[in-house]
Formats: C-alpha cells, sequence, structure tokens
C-alpha cells in the first residue's frame, strides 16, 4: 500500500535531513524530479508519480474529513445525537492532543533521548509549527473560534460558554492554561525562526534547548489537568487521555 499522508510528502520535498543536531533541513535537489540526463538519484519518474499520488491521497483524505464535519456530516450528526458523548469526544481530543501526543509523545520524548530523528518533522524542520499550532488548535476548540489563513474569524457557542455557566472561575483557569501553553510553544517558534532550529534543541547539554522545549511541555500537562476538572465540572461521561511512557514511566523508553 502505498505511505500516505504529510510526512511522506515532506520526505519527497525535502529529502532526508543529515545535519544531525546541526542548522538546516532536508536539502533534495530540484533535479530528483527533473528528466532525461539531468535526473539525479535514479527513478525521477517514479519519484514524481509518488509525489503526485501521495499528494492526491492526503487531499482526498482532508476533503473527506472535512465533508464529516459539514452541516449533514456524519461525524457532525454523532456528536450532536448524544451532547454528553459528544461533550467527552472533544475533550478526551483536547486532551489527548495536549498530553500523551504533543507533550510525550512528539516532545518529551525527543528530549529524553537527544535525537533529531524524533521531531515532528523531521525532514522539514517545520517542528516548531507543528507543536504551536497544536496548541492553538486545542485552544480554538475550547474557545469555539478559528482564525483562517486569511484572518477571517469563525467562531460560535463554545465549550467555555458551556464551563462559564457552571463555573466561572474554572473557566478562567481554563482560558488561562491553554493561553500559557500556547505563548510558552511561541517561544519555541520565536527561537527557531530566529534560527535556533528544533534539532538543534535537542542537542544533549543545550540547556536553552530543553528549558524551552520543557516550557511547552508542562504547559501542555498542565492544561490538561484543568481540562480533567471542566469534565468533572461539566458531570460530562468519564474520558481516557492518551498517555506516553516519557511522561510517567520514563524507564520504559530506555528498554
Amino acid at each position: 500500500m502505498l505511505p500516505r499522508g504529510y510526512h511522506a510528502i515532506e520526505f519527497l520535498l525535502w529529502g532526508q535531513d543529515l545535519n544531525g543536531h546541526g542548522a538546516g533541513a532536508g536539502n533534495r535537489p530540484w533535479t530528483d524530479y527533473a528528466t532525461g540526463d539531468a535526473c539525479t538519484g535514479g527513478h525521477c519518474d517514479r519519484r514524481d508519480d509518488y509525489l503526485e499520488a501521495a499528494t492526491a491521497l492526503l487531499v482526498s483524505d482532508l476533503e473527506w474529513m472535512a465533508a464529516q464535519w459539514a452541516e449533514d456530516g456524519e461525524a457532525r450528526a454523532t456528536v450532536i445525537a448524544d451532547a454528553d458523548a459528544g461533550i467527552s469526544a472533544i475533550l478526551t481530543g483536547m486532551g489527548s492532543l495536549s498530553y500523551g501526543e504533543t507533550a510525550g509523545e512528539r516532545m518529551r520524548l525527543g528530549v529524553m533521548l537527544n535525537d533529531p530523528e524524533e521531531e515532528h518533522s523531521c525532514f522539514a524542520d517545520n517542528t516548531h509549527n507543528d507543536h504551536y499550532f497544536n496548541g492553538v488548535g486545542v485552544q480554538s476548540a475550547y474557545l469555539g473560534s478559528y482564525t483562517r489563513i486569511n484572518g477571517e474569524v469563525v467562531e460560535g457557542p463554545s465549550l467555555a460558554d458551556l464551563v462559564a455557566a457552571t463555573d466561572a472561575s474554572l473557566d478562567a483557569e481554563m482560558q488561562t492554561k491553554l493561553a500559557s501553553a500556547v505563548l510558552a510553544l511561541g517561544k519555541i517558534k520565536t527561537a527557531a525562526e530566529a534560527g535556533f532550529s528544533y534539532d538543534m534543541m535537542l542537542e544533549r547539554g543545550n540547556e536553552a534547548g530543553e528549558a524551552l522545549i520543557m516550557g511547552g511541555v508542562n504547559g501542555l500537562i498542565d492544561q490538561t489537568r484543568s481540562i480533567e476538572r471542566v469534565v468533572a465540572s461539566l458531570g460530562a461521561p468519564a474520558i481516557k487521555i492518551e498517555g506516553s511512557d516519557s511522561l510517567y514511566n520514563p524507564d520504559a523508553v530506555f528498554q
């Protein structure tokens, strides 16, 4: 089966990052897609076909996902059919992306292993944006507000409204925690865009890099605790937040 998704496309466009902890991302030459004698690396025609096929699959998957949440989409109907189950699903997604996925597997694990191959976008060195917009996505889910790339704001009734009606202080806590996590992740993004790339931050002994990454990790963990409190406050069905050995059983990482 053809590998699909962003990472397959990322590798095809950038190629492997051979810089270790040094500056620089993958640097695939355009000639890897050239025709005739200009082709480098061999199989340029197959590489081109693969890129087109993988991109078409990704677009198709995204179109399918968007349709699920359209006015008549199946996912939208499922969430609306049972309000409590829908709220639990939203909070499960927020908590799992915050805790096990981003704070754990995508951030803390890399710090523990000091391995640049553990960064999320290991070919393009775009990891700082991956983490930052994960944080923004969780915040947007809670606030019921999304800013499109053209600056247009899409918003409506939100979890924040629901929590505020039940426990205003908890809503204020949740919004503060979300903003703090986004700020910490934003510091990583700012540093990377100034030349201190994420794989450089992961180098063993780089205290400044570890501090930046762990600031994001701690912010995400902190907001997860408030997400769990929101579940209890709303009386929603209990949720199971995805975990990571890197956070609660670090010895297992090295076994």
